[in-house]
């Protein structure tokens, strides 16, 4: 047989036993619709097997965000049906006690008690000498090779919780809404589903403490991997938010999402929604400006949302400091975001000074910005990048500069649209009002421990 023709075999073998588990759910639900392990030789095809099962069909559903970890986790988001699924790549399934050691079958371990001389009748009442059989080894030995849980179930979690930090705000002119946030430690390894499920009790805990009171609420729930005093060293690793005008439950996973953003843009091959859509989830989600810290964090916030409605391989947020006359690089995400963060850049350069003398509403948008002679590759370029498209939009508010949005390269299409002005206009139009009011540090009663 062929040497070669025989290997390919052997790998089509291998990959045919690949087998994932499973978990597919509500958002915001603490019972999973379908959890189970699943034979298949890719993901795709497991998460086609795991809709099956649930009387869905398709692979990864339109408009649905899909995040492939480099361990080979995957983790999908269905916004629109407010689904999760999630697939980890698994052990084959241990086999039934009978199909493993058959009655006829004698286990290595006893194969030589087996073997040993049977003992000689007993003669004059005395049982005759014999060697004795050796003993077998400890049976934990043969148990060292099963699966152990990589964390503690989640009441163990919950045990371990330390509250970092919570925030109560009465409904005021300016708010009208009972807001409360909690923050966590779980200083213990997250397993699979157990951060979303715990969110939600603690969730559920805050709803039943404010059911009574008038007026709209307004719930968040955040899970650290450590414990802080003042900030976090980095973003929490779930979090969860509920406003009883929407009656849903939205659950993110900031870290993970840094993550991959912070390292390679995000390619999608679906197109965005409508204009109409985009703009109805900019207005839902500006409300949310309302209850951040600073300047810092609403730049942040911009720059996450723009790159969900406004899909690019590069977006940025600069703010304008009038000390220095310079432009300070606070958000970004996509390509170079690591390299820029924090850079200043002189306010009198390159198409980013252009951009800085728009007035309100007005964008500037180019198909060809390296073609352009305002064009300065050290203020406008974006480092690993070969820039194209651009798209910038001042944040102005009642006349006073404070900031310009960058967008680099759109990823559906190669310019930038009419439309894609729109959404980005509407969402720098509110990141203004709030950056131009300023925002003081809130009340946080944080425990320390």
């Amino acid at each position: 047989m062929d040497p070669g023709y025989h290997s390919g075999a052997h790998k089509r073998d291998h990959v045919a036993t690949k087998y994932w588990k499973v978990e597919i759910s509500r958002l915001g639900a603490s019972d999973p619709l379908f959890l189970g392990t699943i034979q298949a030789a890719t993901w795709p095809a497991a998460l086609q097997a795991g809709r099956a099962k649930i009387g869905e069909s398709g692979g990864v559903p339109a408009g649905a965000s899909c995040n492939v970890n480099p361990n080979g986790t995957v983790t999908i988001q269905d916004g629109r049906e407010r689904r999760r699924y999630q697939l980890v790549p698994a052990e084959a399934p241990a086999s039934p006690p009978a199909a493993k050691n058959p009655v006829a079958s004698v286990p290595p371990v006893l194969a030589s008690v087996a073997a040993a001389p049977t003992p000689a009748a007993p003669t004059n009442g005395r049982p005759a000498q014999s060697t004795p059989p050796p003993a077998p080894e400890p049976a934990r030995q043969g148990r060292s090779s099963a699966p152990r849980p990589t964390s503690p179930p989640p009441a163990t979690v919950e045990n371990k919780l330390i509250l970092l930090a919570s925030r109560d705000e009465k409904p005021t002119s300016s708010s009208p809404i009972h807001f409360r946030e909690r923050m966590y430690a779980v200083p213990v390894p997250l397993q699979a589903g157990t951060g979303e499920k715990l969110a939600t009790k603690l969730l559920r805990r805050v709803q039943e403490e404010i059911q009574k009171e008038r007026g709209a609420k307004f719930i968040r729930i955040e899970l650290f991997d450590h414990i802080w005093k003042r900030t976090p060293d980095h973003s929490p690793v779930v979090r969860i938010e509920w406003k009883d005008w929407n009656k849903s439950i939205d659950i993110e996973f900031p870290l993970e999402d840094e993550t991959r953003h912070s390292e390679a843009p995000r390619v999608s091959s679906v197109p965005p929604p409508p204009t109409e859509d985009r703009l109805g989830a900019a207005f839902e989600a500006c409300h949310d400006l309302l209850f951040l810290k600073n300047r810092a964090e609403a730049l942040e916030f911009a720059v996450h949302l723009l790159e969900e409605l406004v899909p690019c391989e590069a977006t940025a947020a600069f703010l304008l400091d009038i000390n220095t006359d310079e432009f300070r690089l606070v958000a970004a995400r996509g390509a170079g975001a690591r390299e820029r963060q924090g850079r200043a850049l002189p306010s009198s350069a390159g198409l980013l000074a252009a951009a800085s003398g728009l007035t309100e509403h007005a964008v500037l948008v180019l198909a060809d910005a390296a073609a352009d002679p305002r064009y300065d590759e050290r203020v406008d370029g974006v480092p690993g990048l070969d820039v194209r498209a651009l798209l910038y939009r001042p944040l102005v508010h009642r006349g006073r500069l404070f900031g310009v949005l960058q967008l680099a390269n759109g990823v559906t299409r190669d310019m930038f649209t009419e439309s894609d002005c729109e959404v980005v206009d509407y969402v720098t139009q509110q990141l203004s009002a709030f950056v131009a009011r300023g925002a003081s540090l809130p009340k946080t009663a944080a425990v320390q421990r």
